[in-house]
């Protein structure tokens, strides 16, 4: 049940090596640049004085390294999330028809990168990503209308701030499920590189706060 006062802000995360490749030269779990590290530094700075309750991310390592500086701002222990991963799940190719599925980061791995964070149990020693192929457009859609039941569902203490580090096409896919409505990607265009986009639930509906919003990187590290 969601309670009195309760957001959520969806977060995309810093420019990856992905980002600054040609889309025949990506690999399946790319970091981030040098540029996109800077970019999370300055997210972090953004969210210092923000009342931030939950934090979660995505188990792409681009999410996890932007997270790394969040957390440490604000003191928080991330969780990392089995479904919120970008849309497509881990794979390698990038021809459609001949894309092949990637296992993703295993539970010791990410524990070897980040020791004290908290993992969520579906991720397993093998790897997060349990596709045995790409995942479409329609199945994130429908992973998006989970992720967002089980917002809906669970029983949060009032006044809960819930920061999701997430990627660009999931993110329109929430935004799709929590606002019940499928021209999202057309409405909004592009989604900037650790920018944040906050809903509040209010009267029985998820109202849109604010959209993109990137003003903590000036003119100078702003990507897509």
């Amino acid at each position: 049940m969601i309670s009195q006062g309760f957001s959520v802000t969806l977060v995309r995360h810093a420019q990856s090596e992905n980002n600054a490749r040609p889309e025949h030269e990506r690999i399946p779990d790319p970091a981030l640049t040098p540029f996109g590290t800077q970019q999370a530094l300055m997210l972090a700075e953004a969210f210092k004085h923000v009342p931030v309750t939950h934090l979660y991310c995505s188990p792409f390592l681009r999410a996890l390294q932007t997270a790394a500086p969040v957390a440490q701002v604000l003191g928080k222990t991330p969780l990392v999330h089995s479904r919120i991963y970008e849309q497509g799940g881990c794979y390698r190719g990038f021809r459609i028809g001949e894309r092949q599925s990637e296992a993703g980061l295993g539970r010791s791995k990410i524990l070897e990168l980040f020791p004290a964070w908290e993992i969520d149990p579906a991720i397993q020693e093998q790897g997060w990503n349990k596709h045995l192929s790409y995942e479409t457009k329609d199945e994130a859609r429908q992973r998006g209308i989970e992720v967002a039941n089980w917002i809906n569902e669970q029983s949060w203490p009032a006044n809960t701030r819930l920061v999701m580090i997430i990627h660009a096409d999931f993110k329109l896919r929430l935004l799709e499920a929590f606002l019940a409505r499928n021209d999202i990607e057309e409405r909004f265009g592009p989604v900037i590189n650790t920018a944040f986009t906050t809903l509040t639930k209010r009267e029985g509906s998820w109202k849109l706060d604010c959209w993109n919003v990137h003003e903590h990187l000036g003119q100078s590290y702003i990507s897509s």
